[in-house]
């Protein structure tokens, strides 16, 4: 579980400075605070749904895995793969849901929030994977 709660929370720092960074490289203004501001705002945001949600599902994956059966660590990984990025864009859906009922949402953004969350829940995968590497000696 702590392992868990780590890779969430490695997670979101990551995703923070990922979406930091893309407003800071498309901002028409060059400014510090357009790589800082935004990136704590996107952790700010991103923290509750990878520590509520991105955990649980996490687990439910990997049981899900372990019913499966795979003799091929290849097929195993690639289904998890492609499970993460299935969840991200249940994710983004979702999100898109709640802006269209609010009223604050256009069609043209319903993209960047499914890249979004694909982004959210593979840099979650990947960050899970660095932490539960096994030693190969």
């Amino acid at each position: 579980m702590l392992k868990k709660v780590i890779t969430a929370i490695v997670s979101t720092l990551i995703f923070g400075a990922v979406m930091g960074l893309v407003n800071y490289l498309t901002s028409p203004i060059s400014d510090f605070n357009n790589f800082w501001l935004p990136a704590v705002y996107f952790a700010l945001y991103s923290a509750p749904v990878y520590l509520i949600g991105g955990i649980p599902i996490s687990y439910l994956i990997e049981r899900l895995l372990k019913k499966l059966n795979f003799n091929s660590d290849i097929a195993r990984h690639y289904t998890k793969y492609g499970l993460f990025i299935l969840v991200g864009i249940i994710v983004g859906i979702f999100y898109v849901l709640i802006l269209k009922i609010s009223g604050n949402q256009s069609n043209q953004e319903l993209l960047v929030y499914l890249v979004g969350g694909v982004l959210a829940s593979l840099i979650f995968y990947y960050v899970s994977l660095v932490f539960n590497r096994e030693k190969v000696n």
